[in-house]
């Protein structure tokens, strides 16, 4: 019997690249020294990188990938010079949405609010809940819309007098889906003053036409990307991860910073792994490629498997539920998403074929047909989650 393989934190299936292993080989010879202080040399190749991302990279090429989250435009293009003062830097993304709703949460106590709301899109990342808890603050959840994006009407309509912050997830998790460029920058221009905007971009690298950075940054000087190098590079492990927004912001943000936070062999492997552009074009282009033939061919076997722009596909409702038991059953263990479906790491061709093999070995039985209403739990139509509601302490995984 095969062995199994864990497929729930939507990790990359590959190892880091040989370049970055080495940096962090040679980085253990220094082990007993601390890291920066304050990892301004992270801040300064962020910096760098981001200036260097320009129309080179074409996120619509399916030939060319981008592995960089700009579009065709890309970051060189920016009304603005891109500095270390645009970037803030933490051990991981999750660390680094932590500093960043820090400061929101404090500026909202600042004014008076004695009970700061985050508000986002649920089912997501359960990290958000823990940091929203630890942060004295409360979580509302509003719902996805019918192509599982996070409803951008139902968000805006959530915000009031306490709403310290707004986070988005584009690719969002667990469904997979992105929010338009167009519709990104609408949202960000009408939101209330005051209100911090944290685009969640952890997956963008596996996006074909992920929107431009610098017009979500010049769209209001409240929204702050944040990005992380735990996915497409192959990171986990490591903790590095990076935002960028206005100077403002980050110098706010820099306040709920931890000291020597970014340890050495992050800020070894940073660099390293960001100027690595080729062959993350070829990682991210093979996963492309195993999530869209997954996409397809379960499609094709009667299992409803929305389009998916990240590096892990989506099956809703008790249908999904139904292909995660499945799957354990022949050792492939996904991430079922309480009661509303299963997701699913896209691996290698050999994991996906074993994938596919379970899913067509199925019963024959009216879960396996291609019933769109197995998704209504977790795709509401907007005018059923306009309502604020407090968000399950049950939603997704990294």
């Amino acid at each position: 019997m095969a062995p199994p393989v864990r497929l729930d934190l939507n990790e990359s299936f590959f190892p880091p690249l040989p370049s970055v292993t080495r940096a962090l080989a040679q980085s253990a010879d220094a082990a007993h020294r601390y890291p920066e202080f304050r990892p301004e040399r992270s801040r300064r190749v962020v910096a760098d990188h981001l200036r260097a991302d320009g129309p080179t990279t074409h996120g619509a090429n399916t030939h060319r990938p981008n592995t960089h989250g700009a579009n065709t435009d890309g970051a060189g293009t920016c009304g603005f010079p891109l500095t270390p003062e645009h970037v803030t830097v933490g051990p991981g993304g999750t660390a680094v949405a932590h500093t960043l709703l820090a400061a929101a949460v404090d500026r909202a106590a600042r004014r008076g609010v004695l009970f700061p709301e985050i508000v986002t899109a649920t089912t997501t990342f359960d990290g958000f809940a823990l940091i929203a808890d630890a942060l004295g603050a409360r979580l509302v959840g509003v719902g996805t819309d019918p192509a599982g994006r996070p409803d951008v009407h139902a968000l805006r309509a959530a915000i009031g007098p306490a709403t310290a912050a707004v986070i988005i997830c584009s690719p969002h998790n667990p469904t997979g889906a992105c929010v338009d460029g167009d519709a990104l920058r609408r949202f960000a221009t009408d939101c209330p003053d005051g209100v911090r905007i944290l685009l969640d971009q952890a997956y963008v690298e596996y996006c074909t036409d992920p929107p431009d950075l610098c017009a979500l940054l010049e769209a209001s000087s409240e929204l702050v990307v944040l990005r992380t190098l735990s996915k497409a590079y192959g990171l986990a492990a490591v903790r590095i991860g990076y935002a960028v927004g206005h100077p403002s912001v980050i110098t706010e943000t820099r306040r709920f910073e931890m000291p020597f936070a970014v340890s050495s062999a992050a800020a070894a492997a940073l660099p390293v792994a960001l100027a690595a552009r080729t062959e993350l074009a070829q990682r991210v282009a093979a996963t492309r490629a195993q999530r869209d033939r997954l996409v397809h061919t379960s499609t094709a076997l009667g299992w409803h498997v929305p389009v998916s722009q990240a590096n892990f596909v989506y099956l809703p409702g008790a249908q999904g539920r139904a292909a995660g038991r499945l799957l354990a059953a022949a050792g492939l263990h996904g991430r079922t998403v309480g009661d509303h479906g299963f997701r699913l790491t896209v691996a290698d061709a050999a994991v996906t074929d074993r994938v596919l093999d379970a899913l067509a070995a199925g019963p024959g039985d009216p879960l396996r047909r291609h019933d769109r209403s197995a998704g209504a739990g977790l795709f509401p139509s907007g005018a059923t989650t306009s309502r604020p509601r407090v968000a399950s302490r049950t939603p997704s995984t990294p």
